[in-house]
């Protein structure tokens, strides 16, 4: 656990606000996955910069986010004050059952040293007729492969992988059941600009990358993106 603190109050001491995607990632994220009611309560575990928990306050939503590093701690105070920041782990949630209207965990889950334990811990914290809104990475990405280079992202030391099949059987096994349907995490093709460099064979490249993209199937896509509600 020490390590893993020291991990990641290096990595946003270090990258400061580029720790984390842009602001609009997550106004879309509301605007297209996540319908919400005013004056209703969210809890964002792992909520780093808390540009997330940002763009839930301007819905006028009652934020909470949880988060191991002090570094990110000390940005989404900064970006989102309004919210409620309690430092602590996934696997242990320091709130009452049936706390809260919205659950969500973007890219955490994972690195959590028991994601089963921190996904019935997600369970219990949320009200009945809660929503659940997860990202999960997948262990079946199509770059990773082609490109032959060691599964995961920068934080593999201590992330666990699983494709669609195990996911979807992960989150069933826990009480959850899917909303409308699974979505793939599209971030990294928005991130690459075809025009960006001179070169025509980069510029190449990048086309064909993002045309990938366009026809990639749900099963190799970066990150599988949920909505959940408790199994009825």
């Amino acid at each position: 656990m020490v390590e893993k603190k020291e991990f990641y109050d290096n990595l946003y001491s270090k990258k400061g606000q580029g720790a984390m995607r842009p602001q609009w990632v997550y106004d879309n994220w509301f605007s297209h996955l996540l319908p919400v009611r005013t004056g209703q309560a969210l809890l964002d575990i792992g909520c780093g910069t808390g540009l997330f928990l940002k763009a839930a306050a301007s819905h006028g939503l009652k934020t909470t986010g949880l988060e191991l590093s002090d570094s990110a701690i000390a940005l989404a105070r900064q970006n989102s004050p309004s919210s409620t920041l309690v430092q602590g782990v996934g696997e242990h949630l320091p709130f009452d059952d049936k706390s809260f209207d919205y659950v969500c965990c973007l890219g955490t889950l994972e690195h959590m040293a028991d994601p089963g334990k921190g996904l019935s811990e997600i369970v219990r914290v949320a009200k009945d007729d809660a929503r659940f809104f997860i990202i999960v990475p997948n262990d079946n990405y199509l770059f990773w492969k082609l490109k032959k280079i060691k599964k995961g992202t920068a934080q593999r030391d201590f992330e666990e992988l699983k494709k669609l099949s195990e996911w979807k059987a992960f989150f069933g096994q826990g009480g959850l059941e899917v909303v409308g349907r699974i979505r793939q995490d599209r971030y990294p093709s928005k991130e690459v600009k075809i025009f960006a460099a001179k070169n025509p064979y980069r510029m190449l490249r990048r086309a064909i990358y993002k045309l990938i993209w366009l026809f990639m199937p749900l099963q190799y896509t970066y990150q599988f993106v949920f909505v959940f509600r408790k199994k009825q």
